[in-house]
């Protein structure tokens, strides 16, 4: 009863904070009746002012003019970053009279620098567009929907300050160094070998963070070099990785066996996430330390342990089992740290630790973690900078992989607009790692995950790792190094008792029955492309 209350206590508190900032924002924000159907405004291209502005972008989508959104978007928008503009989208001519008759019911503009135009757009439904004031235009931010006008006016009050905020930090983010010469001289000054850099600073810290993008081919050919460097087994004991932290004895069962039996290990991966894990790259590092563990006595052989929260499927037999576990799971990079902590403190190998992992879990600052949260909890910090609170900045060294701009969803555009990938072809593109802590690279604003590039949390690189690696130019990079392995006739069938758990399609791109042919066509339709290719087309 105290807990509840205590809860209810924190809920009011934040409820009572709500409605007093909704409400200065409210004060602050100056409101425009309006009252017009969009057939009375001219169809103009006009950025100009805020109501010009959301007049172009209704018509823009009277018109199906999907080209206008790259130009028409914050740079804070993913649209702004998209390196080809849409094609154009038909709209049939009914669609086009109910566009052209919804209701511009008003203009709200906050602080001279966020506005938006809400709409009417039948009797049960509003839409709101939010504007923002960048490079001398009024450009779009996002759009909302709900079916009260007064909901949609407390939405901008209560996210205003917010976008205002994300409006100021894109202008830091915009700017961008002109001078590559200290860059270059860092490098050459500083850069080490990827593989001699990676076996230094394990040596030198307890735990390192090697932050990676999954699926990616030439990161794990690295990986496992160090792996067979006959310094690796002699400083580190432990290896962290993202699978789930519950088939930990599926991968001591793994590493026990005297004859090399990858179906374990093949199962361990299609428990990952709903529809199986699909890093080759990862799976053949495994068993590459299967086999070196072959080679080592067993005081030095080297333990895999899992830190990932995941789904329990092989435990969970009905829908209500899959509810139960989901209304208890916790946030994955609490989970991550977690078991990372426990682990380290109570192992009796005094080895150091090499803990791999998506970037997005890896970086320091204390900006909330993207996409590893369960519903109705609020984000944790990642497990990068939770390891630094529970053990400190120095035991913990993060390494950044150069990547391209991006979200969970993919890549959006180049870090640093380019910069970086210039410096790196003025070296040749050499395979290069250095320290970022008192560097021009370690200077600049971080923007190499876009959810937290315009947090003004956020700082520089050198505030969320420690260490930079560069393997290869972005447009080079082969495509998704995938193990097909997984799929069978036997994990099909595993997958539609997960629909049934779940209540909703895993395969949703693929019509018809759901066969292993037919998942496997559709991951090689790629194969022998290069896996950023649309951030280097011409428009």
């Amino acid at each position: 009863m105290v807990i509840e209350s205590t809860k209810i206590l924190k809920m009011k508190r934040l409820f009572t904070i709500l409605i007093l900032f909704c409400a200065a924002v409210a004060a602050e924000a100056q409101i425009t009746e309006i009252n017009k159907p969009l057939k009375d405004f001219s169809n103009v291209y006009d950025l100009s002012t805020p109501l010009s502005a959301g007049i172009t972008i209704l018509y823009a989508n009277v018109n199906g003019n999907e080209n206008i959104w790259r130009d028409a978007s914050v740079f804070s928008n993913s649209c702004s970053h998209q390196k080809n503009t849409l094609p154009n989208r038909f709209v049939d001519e009914d669609t086009k009279e109910r566009l052209l008759n919804i209701i511009i019911e008003e203009l709200i503009v906050y602080n001279d620098s966020i506005a938006c135009v809400i709409t009417k757009n039948n009797s049960e439904r509003f839409s709101i567009r939010l504007l923002g004031f960048e490079d001398g235009n009024w450009l779009n931010i996002c759009e909302n929907g709900s079916n009260s006008l007064e909901s949609l006016r407390e939405w901008f009050y209560t996210y205003a300050s917010y976008h205002l905020n994300r409006l100021r930090m894109s202008s830091v983010v915009k700017k961008v160094s002109t001078d590559t010469l200290a860059f270059v001289n860092c490098i050459k000054q500083q850069g080490v070998a990827p593989k001699e850099y990676l076996l230094e600073v394990l040596a030198k810290h307890p735990l390192v963070i090697f932050g990676e993008i999954h699926r990616r081919k030439i990161s794990w050919d690295l990986l496992s070099s160090v792996l067979f460097d006959p310094r690796f087994s002699e400083i580190v004991g432990t290896i962290f990785v993202e699978l789930p932290a519950y088939q930990q004895d599926e991968f001591n069962r793994f590493y026990s066996s005297k004859e090399l039996d990858t179906e374990i290990l093949l199962d361990i991966m299609r428990s990952m996430m709903t529809t199986g894990w699909i890093d080759r790259g990862e799976y053949e590092f495994l068993i590459n330390l299967w086999k070196l563990n072959q080679t080592l006595s067993n005081d030095m052989k080297i333990r895999v342990v899992p830190v990932d929260e995941q789904t329990p499927w092989k435990f969970l037999q009905t829908k209500d089992d899959y509810d139960k576990w989901e209304a208890n799971s916790i946030d994955r990079n609490t989970r991550m740290a977690d078991v990372v902590e426990q682990t380290i403190k109570t192992k009796n190998d005094t080895r150091n630790n090499l803990f791999i992992v998506g970037y997005g879990h890896a970086y320091k600052s204390h900006i909330q973690g993207s996409y590893s949260t369960p519903m109705g909890q609020d984000p944790a910090l990642t497990a990068g900078a939770q390891l630094v609170q529970r053990f400190s900045n120095e035991d913990v060294f993060t390494i950044l992989q150069h990547v391209p701009m991006g979200t969970n969803f993919g890549a959006l555009g180049l870090v640093r607009q380019g910069l970086f990938d210039v410096v790196f072809e003025k070296i040749g593109n050499l395979p290069i790692a250095f320290n970022l802590a008192n560097t021009p690279f370690g200077s600049e604003p971080f923007d190499a995950d876009f959810e937290d590039a315009f947090d003004s949390r956020v700082g520089n690189y050198a505030d969320n790792f420690d260490g930079y690696i560069f393997l290869q130019p972005l447009k080079d990079e082969d495509t998704d190094y995938v193990l097909y392995d997984i799929i069978s006739d036997k994990y099909i069938s595993e997958i539609k008792r997960r629909e049934t758990l779940t209540g909703r399609k895993l395969y949703r791109w693929i019509e018809g029955e759901l066969t292993k042919e037919k998942i496997i066509e559709s991951w090689k339709e790629d194969e022998g492309k290069k896996r950023w290719r649309y951030l280097f087309e011409e428009k």
